[in-house]
């Protein structure tokens, strides 16, 4: 007995263009609506942070008599945005002037609340003297036209943080950001 091709009645199609519109309407609502953590906490905002040059001292050139450390008095300024309690088991702070490290502190450990905000004082030091004879040029031209900017790093708690701070400008306050990463 022969067989009999079986006669295509189109209803194939018409499933398959069904199919793909609903997939592709699933996919479209998943990516235009908020995520569920927004939705469940809306309060919910990231952990901020700024810091403060309160004062400085020992920006001299290495080879000047009387040269002394660079040090720096910062204060950082946390604001935890979270719905819940921030825990900081202290961490380093790293004063840099044109990619060049000039001094190094500890932020102290604490304990922090949700949605409420901490002024912590973190004092930078270096052990070299002074500041190498280049980069003081540069600094000190940067600093007669006005652009001269500290940059200070730092980890809290599980995030990283940059802020570049006004050497002689006012006010000598900066906001942070998440420094980003290639590659």
């Amino acid at each position: 007995m022969a067989s009999t091709p079986k006669k295509d009645d189109g209803c194939g199609w018409y499933t398959w263009i069904v199919m793909m519109i609903l997939f592709n309407g699933f996919i479209w609502l998943i990516t235009m609506l908020p995520s569920m953590e927004s939705i469940a906490y809306p309060d919910e905002k990231p952990t901020t942070c700024s810091v403060e040059l309160a004062g400085f001292e020992g920006l001299h050139p290495a080879a000047s008599p009387g040269a002394t450390s660079p040090a720096f008095d910062l204060v950082v300024r946390v604001n935890n945005g979270h719905t819940f309690c921030l825990r900081h088991g202290g961490g380093d702070v790293v004063v840099s002037y044109a990619g060049v490290p000039l001094a190094r502190g500890r932020t102290p450990s604490f304990v922090l609340g949700d949605k409420d905000v901490l002024a912590l004082p973190v004092k930078a030091t270096s052990a070299g003297v002074g500041i190498p004879g280049d980069l003081f040029r540069l600094m000190t031209d940067e600093r007669r036209w006005g652009v001269a900017q500290l940059q200070v790093e730092f980890g809290l708690a599980w995030e990283s943080f940059v802020c570049d701070v006004e050497l002689d400008g006012r006010p000598r306050v900066s906001e942070c950001y998440k420094p980003t990463s290639v590659g």
